[in-house]
């Protein structure tokens, strides 16, 4: 088990559930986490009912989970639960934001608060005390709200919206939780995945600290096989710590590849 503060992500919606849509939000969000040296725990989907989602995500806060990201339910439609389940979970009520309104208004050019349709008044609501991070890319915000030792982030369903606010409003604060305990190293070895494979549950099983992934879709055939990129990205309790795991983990990976007759190209240090 991970000493790492734990991020967890949940997809909210009955469409993903059908199969209507993929969840590409968690996929996406995994990625840009994993590279800041990120512990994910774990990547849910639920269904859009209020209860679900409260009890799945009290489960997660007992769990002492650091960060809890949902995406979708933030919308204008009945159905939209998000906001609803997170105020229930805290035990406060939800409040409109008349900033966000009034922000609504003047792109829309709307002269008067009554005739903001009751679908933009939703998507301006958020549990009483959480922080509202407008979105640069529609209309949903990004609702960011503290339980006890928890961070939860809701941020609307659309990737481009969530893509714009993870960069505006989530990412720094993740970075934060592991900023100094990690680094990244990506290599290069003329292996097929088959043989690479093993190679990289070795290293990881020698070096606990360490996680190797290689890259299949990255990469290039050469005349005399394959280039495979590969990364090694590894955590310390601090940056000189991590470097000298890395240094390890190198080495233990070269001298593996070795054995292969097959040496290693350096593509970042």
């Amino acid at each position: 088990m991970s000493s790492l503060p734990a991020v967890e992500l949940y997809a909210i919606g009955t469409e993903l559930l059908m199969g209507q849509i993929q969840d590409s939000n968690s996929f996406w969000m995994s990625q840009q986490i994993a590279a800041q040296g990120g512990h994910i725990r774990r990547i849910v989907i639920l269904d859009d009912a209020i209860d679900e989602i409260g009890t799945v995500l009290q489960d997660a806060i007992d769990r002492k989970t650091r960060v809890i990201i949902t995406t979708g339910g933030l919308g204008p439609t009945p159905d939209d639960l998000t906001v609803e389940a997170i105020a229930k979970l805290k035990g406060v009520d939800v409040i409109v934001n008349e900033s966000l309104i009034e922000a609504h208004m003047k792109v829309r050019n709307i002269e008067r608060r009554e005739d903001v349709n009751p679908g933009l008044v939703k998507m301006a609501t958020s549990p009483e005390g959480s922080t509202v991070h407008p979105n640069p890319a529609g209309v949903a915000p990004c609702v960011e709200t503290q339980i006890g030792d928890t961070t939860i982030f809701n941020l609307p369903g659309p990737p481009r919206e969530v893509q714009a606010l993870f960069t505006q409003s989530i990412e720094s604060a993740v970075a934060e939780l592991y900023t100094g305990n990690r680094v990244l190293l990506r290599v290069v070895v003329n292996l097929p995945e088959s043989t690479v494979g093993p190679i990289i549950h070795k290293v990881m099983q020698n070096h606990p600290d360490t996680y190797v992934k290689s890259y299949v879709s990255l990469r290039e055939k050469t005349d005399d096989g394959q280039r495979l990129p590969v990364d090694i990205v590894v955590r310390g309790e601090d940056e000189a710590a991590a470097q000298t795991l890395l240094n390890n983990a190198l080495e233990t990976f070269t001298a593996l590849v070795a054995e292969e007759g097959r040496t290693v190209e350096v593509l970042n240090d």
